[in-house]
């Protein structure tokens, strides 16, 4: 920010001028006759709540890593395997059990949401690589599917058009479980 009466720069927080003492200038609020019709749309549209997973789930980093461990896993366990001792061929099975595990628990954590922004006519759902938003509209409405899992209600959304999955799960975001229940009219089998 720059004092009005010395043009020394200062910070915006500090409350008056550090050289000269002069307070800090007040800001004008906007008049409501002067906001354009993007800007009111745009400040409509910004007004969400978002809701953060209430647990830790792995991080890109982590998922790509599980992912290449599962691959080097699979070739490890192929290359064991042609060998006569039978200590390589247990270690080279043990190999060729864990990869698939690894590979399918890696495409698992893809697709748990993390973050989930509720807006006034649709619900954006963030994975760890990936966001998509569905509408409440009932001729919009994605295919999903409620099925207990975890040890709660988990929502499954899939969008068959972009061949994408979005798991919500009961125990990271409860209270927008509930709501999806309610607006999608989702209930338990």
């Amino acid at each position: 920010m720059i004092c009005p009466k010395c043009g020394e720069k200062f910070d915006y927080y500090e409350p008056c001028c550090p050289w000269c003492g002069a307070s800090k200038p007040v800001e004008e609020p906007k008049s409501a006759g002067n906001v354009s019709l993007m800007e009111e749309s745009q400040e409509k549209e910004d007004e969400c709540v978002t809701f953060e997973s209430k647990r830790e789930h792995d991080g890109r980093f982590e998922i790509v890593r599980q992912h290449v461990c599962s691959i080097l896993s699979l070739c490890l366990g192929l290359f064991l395997f042609r060998t006569d001792d039978m200590y390589f061929l247990v270690a080279s099975l043990l190999f060729l059990i864990g990869a698939p595990y690894l590979f399918f628990d890696t495409l698992h954590s893809i697709k748990i949401v993390r973050k989930v922004k509720c807006y006034k006519d649709r619900f954006v759902l963030c994975s760890c690589f990936d966001e998509r938003a569905f509408s409440f509209d009932k001729a919009n409405r994605p295919e999903m599917k409620l099925s207990v899992f975890e040890g709660g209600y988990t929502i499954i959304f899939r969008n068959s058009q972009y061949r994408e999955t979005f798991i919500v799960c009961e125990r990271d975001f409860p209270e927008v479980v509930k709501a999806m229940k309610n607006v999608y009219g989702i209930s338990a089998e």
